[in-house]
């Protein structure tokens, strides 16, 4: 009977052992498959990466993470050297890349993932809270920001990632 009991104790704690939380569905690698911004109305608008974006997302069971995003296609630089490049080629790079560090935490309650910034290629994000919904389905994930202007409108944007690791 006693051995009995051990080995149903044993499997209970195992099942709860081997739950997958929300968080723990973030931990790999993700290659980007979508990137839309829409307005409050639904309407699409271009973002800065184009209709082919490409870019990965990284989050691993320590807290950390990484994202990257660019437009597919990115003109080069007359020069090898980046820091000759003209204010147009400086411009241009700029406004077709977005890439950030730090820790990430998730509150499955609200279904956030809050990306507490380290640094940013665009400085003012470094330090800041990048608040994102999320859903899984699939072995997506598909992450919304909150509402914030963009060109004089409103607008949200909508990344679809996959689960590549």
């Amino acid at each position: 009977m006693k051995s009995l009991a051990t080995f149903f104790l044993v499997a209970l704690f195992s099942a709860a052992a081997g739950a997958m939380t929300e968080a723990d569905k973030f931990v790999g690698v993700w290659r980007l498959v979508s990137f839309e911004y829409r307005t409050d109305d639904g309407a699409v608008v271009e973002s800065p990466f184009g209709v082919e974006p490409e870019g990965t997302i990284m989050y691993d069971s320590l807290g950390n993470m990484s994202v990257q995003i660019a437009r597919k296609e990115r003109p080069r630089f007359a020069s090898a050297d980046r820091m000759s490049g003209s204010e147009e080629e400086k411009k241009s790079a700029f406004e077709s890349y977005v890439a950030y560090f730090g820790r990430y935490r998730v509150d499955e309650r609200e279904r956030t993932v809050t990306h507490d910034v380290q640094q940013a290629l665009f400085p003012n994000w470094s330090g800041s809270k990048q608040v994102r919904y999320y859903i899984f389905a699939d072995r997506k994930l598909t992450l919304r920001t909150p509402p914030f202007q963009y060109l004089g409108k409103s607008v949200t944007a909508i990344l679809l990632w996959d689960k590549i690791r």
